[in-house]
């Protein structure tokens, strides 16, 4: 039981990895895009962000992207020498509805609606049998 909660904690704490993360232009003769905030290149956020692919919450952005740490000196940046390439990915409208848990929210209207019908049909019933008889 607790395996499948500990899966789900992992699968949402990839998805938050996702959505932290941000593009900056370094200022450079180049202008080169870096990653802010990348998500860790582990094995558990491989098998996170695999199972939010899945189920349509992410998608691929771009394939393969060079990747590393920056050192800043001074105001000039210095790219690493060997750059691991990694995948980056898009959070769709799915995974934004999960990371906000929208879900729930619109659970909690249906059921609370609900409960209110059935008391307003019941508080009818109750008014029409009340009635006196002509």
């Amino acid at each position: 039981m607790f395996d499948d909660l500990r899966r789900e904690r992992q699968v949402r704490r990839a998805l938050r990895a996702i959505a932290r993360q941000r593009v900056v232009m370094v200022l450079n003769p180049g202008g080169v895009q870096v990653v802010e905030k990348s998500p860790p290149n582990q094995e558990w956020f491989e098998v996170g962000i695999r199972t939010c692919h899945i189920r349509g919450w992410v998608e691929v952005l771009h394939e393969s992207l060079p990747t590393g740490s920056i050192q800043m000196q001074g105001r000039t940046p210095l790219l690493p020498a060997e750059m691991t390439p990694m995948t980056h990915y898009r959070i769709t409208e799915g995974g934004w509805a999960v990371l906000n848990r929208s879900h729930g929210w619109v659970m909690a209207t249906f059921v609370t609606s609900g409960f209110g019908l059935v008391a307003g049909l019941a508080s009818l019933a109750v008014d029409l049998l009340s009635l006196p008889a002509r």
